[in-house]
């Protein structure tokens, strides 16, 4: 039994394979029955749309079933059972579980127990492997490789599990990595450090004028300002980080933005029509991923 927990448990091969099986499920856009008689578990202790969505229509998809806790409130955890005893009773209704929580390490915690595999579906400020999936997947598809390309993380890069995940799965890759955030929230040691055991060049800067006629890619997520002091510094910030046509305009033709959605101060209505954006297109690619995700783990 393998539990997807965080993107460093993945290889080069790993992620080949995975994104050769998403296309050929996506190329034949068909509901299959390769999971039939099993069960997914969705287990949403966090608001989500999305990525909730997505791996309940790919289990449906794939002729499996679905049961639900959609929310905190209609667990028994608000009863105060433990989060051993809850992974105990959902994983003996269920074959996997896809499991989302606002408190970072609980997924994993919660996987101690279980007896079916879980997936990461987001812990807090944590891990969210599976959109780290779909994002590298989308680039694959329109570049046909992950290496030479340079990709640029703007926004929150100290707090944010989406640049974070992104930055360690770009290390399997001969990717270069640009970090684009106000000092406040720029890329802590510990990233820069994994880094620089494998051996991958990235640099930092606080302007995404200066660096975007180098990127082949811009994954975007929004400025936190709970994580300032100065809130009004935070508002003037968070402006300056939103990507515009013009913008967008200034980089190579086939830029590819990227945005884990929902954009909240991160990307303006005009960047959508441009061939650029692929924010979109990364979400219905999500869904071939996880249903190929979820064949292998239950093949």
């Amino acid at each position: 039994m393998t539990h997807i927990l965080s993107a460093e448990q993945f290889s080069k091969k790993d992620l080949l394979q995975l994104f050769e099986a998403a296309k050929k499920l996506q190329k034949a856009k068909a509901i299959t029955q390769t999971m039939k008689g099993k069960i997914l578990a969705t287990v949403f202790l966090e608001p989500s749309t999305r990525t909730k969505l997505s791996f309940e229509s790919a289990m449906l998809r794939l002729g499996g079933q679905v049961i639900s806790i959609p929310n905190a409130e209609s667990s028994s955890l608000q009863k105060g059972e433990s989060i051993a005893d809850t992974a105990r009773m959902v994983s003996t209704f269920s074959d996997i579980i896809a499991m989302r929580t606002g408190e970072k390490g609980q997924v994993a915690e919660f996987s101690k127990t279980s007896k079916v595999p879980v997936i990461n579906a987001g812990d807090g400020t944590g891990e969210h492997p599976t959109q780290h999936l779909l994002d590298f997947y989308t680039i694959w598809k329109e570049r046909g490789t992950l290496d030479g390309l340079t990709l640029g993380l703007m926004g929150d890069c100290k707090n944010s599990r989406v640049l974070r995940g992104m930055a360690k799965m770009a290390a399997l890759f001969d990717m270069k990595l640009v970090f684009i955030a106000p000092e406040e929230v720029q890329v802590e040691s510990d990233i820069q450090q994994y880094l620089l055991e494998r051996k991958r060049e990235f640099k930092m800067a606080n302007s995404l004028t200066n660096v975007i006629k180098h990127l082949d890619v811009l994954e975007i997520n929004r400025i936190r300002h709970e994580y300032f002091a100065d809130k009004e510094r935070a508002m003037k910030i968070g402006k300056q980080f939103i990507l515009n046509r013009i913008t967008v305009m200034k980089g190579k033709k086939n830029l590819i933005v990227l945005d884990p959605l929902p954009r909240v101060n991160t990307v303006q209505e005009d960047v959508d029509a441009l061939p650029q954006a692929k924010y979109f297109q990364a979400v219905e690619n999500g869904l071939y991923v996880r249903m190929a995700l979820i064949n292998q783990l239950l093949a």
